[in-house]
């Protein structure tokens, strides 16, 4: 035996050898950075406040990333930011899905103002995440895009997080995007798609010994929902609150809840507030909230980031609102409505939000504002593009209205009282009527001529 003493040495050395090894390239999954303090905002209560708070509390610079930017608040306060000598840095999408050229046109105003501009780095399928770092010392995550649909009619999450380490990694990383320059994310503190959602997500999930609830936009990656049925089948209370797309059979996210279903987990839908968070709790003590969809897009191909925290004050308000969002959804997608006709036999435009996905009601207004883009026409009863009730007319169907083509109904209908018959449906947190046909529209009153 004692021919082999001199193994034991080595031995030794080959064992510390490995330990360094392991400590200098944990696996992904096991190196979460957590958050141990933030402060926590629920849309749409929270409105722009949030935001414009952020902007005004700028001293030096702010880097901004976003998917999209629309709402005229929001795009005036970083004007002014700019204004009063802070240097703004926004990277933005250029191509968002749909083929809007509303990015483009914010963005180059936003140029002209000032702003520091650069487009999405072509090395992701779409820039997603939406981050502000205000002065590299605080860095706010947000499911929201800055739109007043998101503020306002949404169920969104944003957290400003205060740790250093977490706020220059946030920062390390925006520049290297910046300057489209590669990064090794190998050990980071934040989630990031496309680089470590999934290891870190799988290790969440697995991990998860009593209970994963979630309020998410979508549910359709392959792997995500085999991680969360399988946790359904080993006794872990799995619970998702979603926004269901009509008809429910060509809602691409259905199956992904179906299979959960099936493995135990339990589905319920809201309307209103329309989900577009993307956030999760486990074990009623971890909260995540950051931009990643669950699509095995946004997962594989998207910049996305999110943070996961444990403070007890954020993640109990986290479960406060999701159990009174479970309390308040539906295990229907679409549930009839309780609603009555009322006796007069319409409803008024302000109360459509309240018939829908029917279809056996018309709906009044008063024709006061229109909105032509030259790829659609919007009748409304108020002033507000974002938050009001539409008449939804496509350029198709255009030539079936009286006076064209020297009239087009965005003309023909202003002033005038109109009664909408049709499927009332949800479209970014609004109600509203798809016309493809003038019979679907009875004229009450002319009105003025």
């Amino acid at each position: 035996m004692r021919r082999f003493t001199w193994l034991l040495p080595i031995a030794v050395l080959l064992l510390i050898l490995v330990a360094l090894v392991a400590w200098a390239h944990p696996p992904v999954a096991y190196n979460p950075g957590i958050a141990h303090r933030v402060t926590l905002w629920i849309e749409p209560q929270a409105g722009k406040a949030p935001v414009l708070h952020a902007l005004d509390d700028a001293h030096h610079d702010v880097r901004m990333a976003f998917y999209s930017i629309t709402d005229p608040e929001v795009i005036q306060k970083i004007k002014d930011t700019v204004a009063r000598g802070v240097t703004v840095r926004l990277m933005l999408e250029n191509n968002p899905y749909g083929g809007s050229s509303t990015n483009i046109d914010v963005g180059l105003d936003l140029q002209k103002a000032g702003v520091q501009l650069k487009w999405a780095p072509r090395a992701f399928r779409y820039l997603h995440e939406k981050i502000i770092i205000v002065d590299g010392r605080v860095l706010y995550v947000m499911t929201h895009n800055l739109t007043t649909s998101a503020m306002t009619a949404n169920r969104e999450y944003g957290v400003r997080v205060d740790a250093p380490h977490l706020v220059r990694e946030a920062a390390r990383v925006y520049d290297a995007d910046w300057n489209r320059e590669p990064i090794d994310l190998t050990r980071s503190y934040l989630i990031w798609a496309p680089d470590n959602s999934r290891e870190r997500f799988a290790h969440l999930f697995t991990s998860a010994r009593h209970s994963i609830w979630l309020e998410e936009q979508n549910c359709q990656d392959p792997q995500i929902v085999h991680l969360l049925s399988e946790a359904a089948r080993r006794g872990v209370d799995v619970r998702l609150i979603s926004t269901p797309r009509w008809p429910i059979e060509q809602d691409y996210d259905e199956p992904g809840r179906e299979q959960l279903r099936q493995a135990g987990g339990h589905v319920r839908y809201i309307l209103d507030p329309y989900i577009h968070a993307k956030v999760f709790i486990i074990d009623g003590t971890l909260g995540f909230v950051g931009s990643q969809n669950f699509t095995t897009n946004s997962l594989d191909n998207n910049r996305e980031v999110g943070v996961l925290f444990d403070d007890p004050q954020a993640v109990g308000q986290m479960v406060d609102q999701f159990l009174a969002d479970w309390e308040k959804g539906t295990v229907e997608p679409f549930p009839k409505a309780q609603m009555p006709i009322p006796p007069e036999g319409y409803i008024d435009h302000t109360k459509a939000r309240f018939y829908l996905f029917r279809d056996d009601v018309p709906v009044q207004l008063t024709v006061t504002h229109t909105y032509n883009s030259g790829r659609v026409i919007w009748l409304m009863g108020n002033a507000d593009v974002d938050r009001n009730f539409k008449v939804v007319i496509f350029p198709s169907a255009y030539s079936k209205f009286p006076g064209y083509p020297d009239v087009l109904p965005d003309e023909y209908y202003k002033g005038k009282t109109i009664r909408v018959r049709g499927l009332i449906k949800l479209y970014r947190g609004w109600p509203e009527i798809i016309v493809n046909s003038p019979s679907q529209i009875e004229i009450v009153d002319e009105g003025k001529k």
